[in-house]
């Protein structure tokens, strides 16, 4: 009993450690280039051959913005898509670039209007998936206001090729203005803008 009480405590410090060194190498590691923003909340990191992963916004920016809720993270997501098309298109990113991610908080249909294919993660994905469920529910609950967690079951890999990505570049631009509109996430973005300012 003693020894697996130590092994659980081993595992939870490393856990701990690691999303703690995650979270504070974030701006470094923005400022040489390895997470490369398309949008204040949308980033992606190499991921093998030929692959970019995207992030919907690390635990960095969860705390450094003002507010993050479902429908500023689908702005950003569009916003970023957009963006990152517009990359694409411009030769910076090969046209056979697989672009990929992990979700938990769009539904299917969602993710199959913005030109992905989801399926099921295979085993190494979900060990990693693990390795960040603490972190990630806690980033949920910031984004909906009150305690929540990752359903495991709601959890989709989602994959795309950036030519392919690329025809849909105006209904990202269409998506991200029509929520942009909406009145409480402009309230959300010039608080933002506003913060920003003040930090600066």
């Amino acid at each position: 009993m003693e020894l697996f009480s130590k092994a659980m405590l081993s595992i939870f410090s490393f856990l701990l450690f690691y999303r703690f060194s995650r979270y504070l190498t974030t701006p470094l590691l923005k400022k040489v280039g390895v997470y490369r923003y398309y949008s204040k909340m949308f980033c992606t990191v190499p991921y093998g051959f030929k692959t970019l992963e995207v992030h919907i916004g690390t635990s960095w920016d969860f705390f450094r913005l003002q507010k993050v809720n479902p429908s500023v993270l689908l702005y950003h997501l569009a916003e970023g898509l957009h963006n990152l098309c517009v990359e694409i298109e411009s030769g910076k990113i090969a046209p056979e670039t697989k672009i990929r991610a992990n979700l938990y908080y769009f539904s299917d249909a969602t993710v199959e209007k913005f030109g992905f294919k989801s399926r099921r993660p295979n085993l190494l994905e979900w060990f990693v998936f693990s390795l960040n469920y603490i972190e990630l529910c806690i980033m949920l609950s910031i984004s909906y206001g009150k305690l929540t967690r990752v359903r495991f079951e709601n959890l989709k890999v989602i994959e795309g090729v950036a030519s392919e990505l690329a025809h849909h570049r105006q209904e990202y631009l269409r998506i991200a203005e029509r929520l942009r509109k909406r009145e409480s996430i402009q309230l959300i973005l010039l608080d933002d803008s506003k913060a920003k300012r003040n930090v600066a």
